[in-house]
């Protein structure tokens, strides 16, 4: 009984604390369910007194730090496919195919060059630098510059460039930082992961493909002549498989993170669920981060 008593009295602060600690995760166009995710809790009284974020995570946790959330839902619920690549700022580059500067703009409007260290609640989200390749964390400084760095995807945005540091998108380093978010005694720790494994496996991999003519053109005449055992054959394009590595990669660092720092609840968004960059979809990924949220409540009222 006395075991019984000391096991309750453990675990009982966490289980009455309204007050959360709130990591979100990267992943693109699904970090809008972060967004109904926050208002599931705030619907239900629970109490965010702090917020960790990367990459799209880091977005909306500073957005929703800075008091924004709502304007932040307006824009992208009203935003079609032309205002989103407006934003993006097409320009291509040796390091990028996107400035962001447009975005960056709409940052300062929204955040007024608000800085981390004044916001009302403690907040800090990560990018990576290719000088050292360390992680950077943002716990002061322009909110607006350290979302920039945060979202900074590594061959689609440009890089941000601060003193002698090259900064780009933190899932490079850390996809869900529980390790960086700011705690109190007692409170709940609770992750959103947009970059969960998928709800089912790629059997693309699988598939045979007939085997290809040989291209009969002059260069490839050549090069066979010298590489007459050079095989074109292939079973997916570099690019398919350049992105599905990276999405194994960064699936992985998630939940390694999970492992390292256990959350008392994760909302899982799989990476299947929808596309990395599925922005014109913003009703339907923040009603979906909703139904994950109070999918994961009720579950963890039942133990």
């Amino acid at each position: 009984m006395k075991r019984f008593l000391q096991y309750i009295n453990k675990f009982l602060p966490c289980l009455q604390s309204r007050d959360i600690a709130l990591v979100l995760g990267g992943g693109g166009a699904r970090g809008f369910a972060h967004i109904g995710v926050i208002e599931v809790l705030q619907e239900r009284g629970y109490n965010i007194t702090s917020v960790a974020g990367t990459s799209m995570g880091a977005l909306v946790g500073g957005l929703f730090a800075a008091g924004k959330l709502d304007e932040l839902k307006s824009t992208v619920l009203s935003a079609d496919r032309r205002q989103i690549l407006s934003l993006l700022d097409v320009s291509l580059g040796l390091d990028h195919i996107a400035t962001a500067d447009n975005l960056s703009q709409l940052f300062d409007r929204m955040t007024q060059g608000v800085r981390i260290e004044d916001l009302p609640l403690p907040f800090c989200c990560v990018a990576s630098d290719l000088v050292s390749g360390r992680e950077h964390e943002f716990r002061e400084g322009s909110l607006s510059e350290a979302v920039r760095a945060s979202i900074s995807i590594p061959g689609v945005f440009s890089p941000v460039r601060i003193g002698s540091e090259v900064l780009v998108d933190g899932s490079l380093h850390n996809t869900l930082p529980l390790n960086r978010v700011e705690r109190r005694k007692g409170d709940m720790l609770v992750a959103v992961n947009a970059c969960a494994p998928d709800s089912g496996t790629k059997s693309g991999y699988l598939q045979q493909r007939p085997k290809p003519q040989k291209p009969q053109g002059r260069v490839s005449k050549w090069i066979r002549q010298r590489v007459p055992k050079l095989n074109f054959q292939l079973s997916e394009n570099y690019l398919n498989m350049a992105m599905r590595v990276a999405q194994v990669a960064v699936e992985t660092n998630a939940q390694m993170a999970i492992a390292l720092t256990p959350p008392d609840i994760c909302v899982d968004i799989p990476t299947d669920a929808f596309g990395l960059m599925d922005f014109e979809r913003g009703s339907e990924i923040i009603e979906y981060g909703r139904k994950a949220m109070e999918k994961a409540l009720a579950e963890y009222k039942k133990y």
